[in-house]
């Protein structure tokens, strides 16, 4: 019987693989939270964040995940009975909606084929039909399916009819560019596990004027994620209301640190080639890619008839060590999702690719040995 790795490398699209500088700060002994000097590493990393999101807005931090910054948001700025529209297309999409139930708002869903993005002439008509909705919540890049929502071009729409967008940006801050400001973006969340190399854990919000306007209107119940109690505290202090996560907050700083050295444009360049050259190793191999227009922190990999993606994945992490993550829900067994950001450089690629070349190979599917590998080098030296 095959031993199960107990140290599989991680190529998953979250948690994902930690670099050791910030595996470092995050083991450092504790500073007290209520000390000028956590306030100014706070400050630091509200900076910096503003810096990556290109945004002057207010940046508050929290200690949860993507989840709960999305919650947060719905509770934040909505009202009871209010209306928001959701734009699903896969599961966090979906998440949006069932928050909005949650909490007794009215969730106009906008729902496409799961791989597909959203059209921004379809939001306008949605929103000329709903006049009175407050909010459309979004997905940036939706992790489930790896399809990559235009906000920019969504953004323009709400702005149109005077409706506040609300963007979760979990797997995509770090991988795509984000102009805050400029595109008009009025509520940001995200968890910071993903392209900014993070433990789980810690999140934030970023939230512009139209965005403290919902605020100052908001009925709904909160206490922990109160962000008007929250933005006092660092305002005045620098510091949380409650005790947060100071040794992520640590590794916060560290990472993005590291993004900044190497230069905001060049880590949104390395993810796309790592994007396109994983995409062309698992065509090469045989497999679909799912979305029409693909995040460039995850490939999803849509398997023929015969091949059992869950199967893959079992191989890969029990005789391996390579970590993958199968679909989600409806997309269980038919897709499998290889996840390149945090962490991951391109000189880790040959490794998840040799690993599902050899899987493919022991689950006895005939391919050619090589064949995914050649085509990841070759896009790769491409672009070197």
């Amino acid at each position: 019987m095959t031993k199960k790795s107990t140290n599989s490398k991680l190529f998953t699209p979250g948690p994902t693989k930690i670099p050791g500088g910030v595996l470092n700060a995050v083991g450092k002994q504790v500073l007290h939270h209520r000390t000028p000097q956590f306030s100014e590493k706070v400050r630091h990393v509200q900076d910096e964040i503003g810096r990556l999101l290109t945004t002057h807005n207010d940046v508050l931090l929290f200690t949860c995940s993507g989840t709960g910054m999305m919650e947060a948001a719905v509770a934040n700025l909505m009202t009871r009975g209010g209306k928001a529209v959701c734009l699903m297309n896969g599961v966090f999409g979906t998440r949006w909606r069932d928050i909005c139930q949650v909490y007794g708002v009215e969730a106009v869903e906008y729902e496409v084929e799961w791989g597909k993005s959203h059209d921004p002439a379809k939001l306008d008509e949605i929103l000329a039909q709903h006049p009175d909705a407050k909010a459309v919540f979004a997905i940036h890049s939706e992790t489930s399916t790896g399809a990559l929502n235009d906000i920019q071009a969504l953004a323009r729409v709400t702005a149109k009819h005077e409706t506040a967008i609300v963007v979760d940006a979990t797997s995509s801050v770090g991988v795509h560019a984000i102009r805050m400001d400029e595109w008009g973006v009025d509520v940001l969340v995200a968890g910071t596990q993903k392209a900014m190399m993070t433990p789980p854990g810690i999140a934030f919000v970023a939230i512009n004027g139209n965005g403290w306007s919902l605020v100052n209107q908001s009925d709904l119940p909160k206490f922990y994620f109160d962000f008007t109690t929250t933005w006092k505290r660092l305002q005045q202090k620098g510091q949380t209301p409650y005790t947060p996560a100071v040794s992520l907050v640590y590794g916060l700083e560290v990472a993005l640190e590291m993004m900044e050295t190497e230069g905001w444009d060049e880590v949104y360049a390395r993810h796309a080639r790592m994007g396109e050259a994983t995409r062309a190793a698992v065509t090469a191999l045989g497999f679909g890619v799912l979305p029409e227009h693909p995040a460039n922190g995850v490939t999803v990999a849509v398997c023929p008839e015969h091949i059992d993606a869950n199967q893959i994945v079992r191989t890969l992490d029990d005789d391996f060590g390579v970590r993958v993550a199968g679909g989600q829900l409806t997309l269980s067994g038919q897709v499998f999702r290889i996840g390149h950001m945090g962490g991951i450089r391109e000189r880790d690629l040959p490794m998840v690719i040799g690993a599902l070349e050899r899987g493919m190979i022991k689950l006895g599917h005939k391919i050619e040995p090589g064949t995914g590998l050649a085509a990841l080098q070759q896009v790769l030296l491409k672009t070197d």
